[in-house]
């Protein structure tokens, strides 16, 4: 039996609930993937949704195999005003999904870093694309959403200075959410963020190591690392992410937890199943 939410219930869901000031929901759609929604005049943004078996169907020697079904299929995101896409790497930039989502209309728009707009617009046949640039806000309905380098194990730019990994400050309803897409930790991401002073964060845990890079598996921000860098900038709540689909590139949640409890036992955050609802008030 599942516990939460998927498939057509998780859209009624996520169509009917409603929200006043000072508040957003917000629901957890595996590895990175997160979809915000604010009040109804403010709309809903999806951010690195991987709704597909694309990775494993393309090569099936991989050993990237998830391990639970997509809680949504990607069609079921047409109404979204906008995907924000962190870099990318299959399990964020999932083309099988983009495809199914863009091919009924104007909506949504892909929001992607300035190097990728010409290969998503091949891709994927969409003239909706915003290109995204660090440091350069833009505004998609109610979102104001702000573009930071992302240093995923380092920074990296393309000819003309842009980045190829972002993570995204969003303003909403008056909350301000940090998504870090695939990062370590830089003294530049931390006074970033810290100045934007968010309410939440979305962190990566898994970490890595010198067996995962020697597989090519990108390392990202350890569990310790998470905790520390979220005391540092201020949140007020932290959700880990991309720790839960694929079991080669995974950390122990129960570590994260533990650390906290050790360390700063009052400082709130939750862990979030596939297909969760979580109602953030200010």
């Amino acid at each position: 039996m599942k516990v939460y939410k998927h498939g057509d219930s998780l859209v009624t869901e996520i169509k009917e609930t409603r929200i006043h000031d000072g508040v957003v929901s917000f629901w957890n759609l595996g590895q990175a993937g997160i979809l915000i929604k604010g009040r109804e005049e403010d709309g809903f943004i999806c951010i690195d949704p991987y709704l597909s078996n694309s990775i494993e169907q393309t090569n099936p020697e991989t050993e990237f195999k998830r391990a639970f079904p997509p809680v949504l299929s990607p069609v079921m995101l047409e109404n979204a005003d906008a995907i924000l896409i962190t870099h990318e790497h299959d399990d964020h930039l999932d083309f099988a999904t983009l495809r199914e989502v863009g091919q009924k209309g104007e909506k949504p728009t892909f929001v992607v870093p300035a190097p990728l707009v010409s290969m998503v617009e091949t891709e994927t046949g969409s003239k909706n694309i915003e290109a995204a640039k660090h440091n350069e806000s833009f505004r998609i309905k109610g979102y104001q959403i702000t573009p930071v380098p992302a240093a995923h194990t380092s920074y990296q730019v393309d000819v003309h200075g842009n980045h190829l990994y972002l993570g995204y400050l969003i303003e909403v309803n008056g909350v301000r959410l940090f998504h870090s897409g695939d990062t370590i930790v830089t003294p530049e991401l931390i006074e970033k963020v810290k100045e934007f002073k968010p309410h939440v964060v979305f962190l990566p845990i898994n970490g890595g190591d010198y067996f995962r890079s020697s597989r090519e598996i990108v390392g990202n921000m350890s569990y310790r690392e998470a905790v520390e860098f979220s005391i540092m900038v201020g949140a007020d709540l932290i959700i880990p992410i991309h720790y839960d689909m694929f079991p080669n590139n995974r950390e122990n949640p129960a570590y994260f937890v533990d650390y906290l409890f050790t360390h700063y036992p009052n400082q709130k955050f939750h862990m979030m199943a596939p297909g969760e609802r979580f109602i953030y008030h200010l």
